[in-house]
């Protein structure tokens, strides 16, 4: 039982979230607090965010407006044409 204890142990430490990630290829559009509109695909679905591809210029911390599913989401990192977005409360 210790072995398997331990490799349960450190699987949960390499995976720090509570809820899995599901892979989608979901197209929508999502807008920023000045207005301006774009298209995105959503790629993966959590409990608490989404993961983006766009074509767009965003910044880490910015708001965004998803339009389908509606909601409203952070950028929490930015790379290569991809977004992690945590979704406000």
């Amino acid at each position: 039982m210790g072995a398997l204890e331990n490799n349960l142990q450190k699987f949960l430490s390499k995976e720090e979230r509570s809820w899995p990630r599901l892979k989608c290829n979901y197209f929508t559009e999502c807008s920023d607090v000045h207005g301006n509109r774009w298209p995105c695909k959503i790629v993966d679905i959590s409990h608490r965010g989404l993961g983006i591809v766009l074509s767009a210029a965003l910044r880490k911390g910015e708001t965004l407006s998803i339009v389908d599913p509606h909601t409203k989401a952070i950028a929490v990192w930015i790379e290569n044409g991809r977004a992690g977005l945590r979704v406000c409360n």
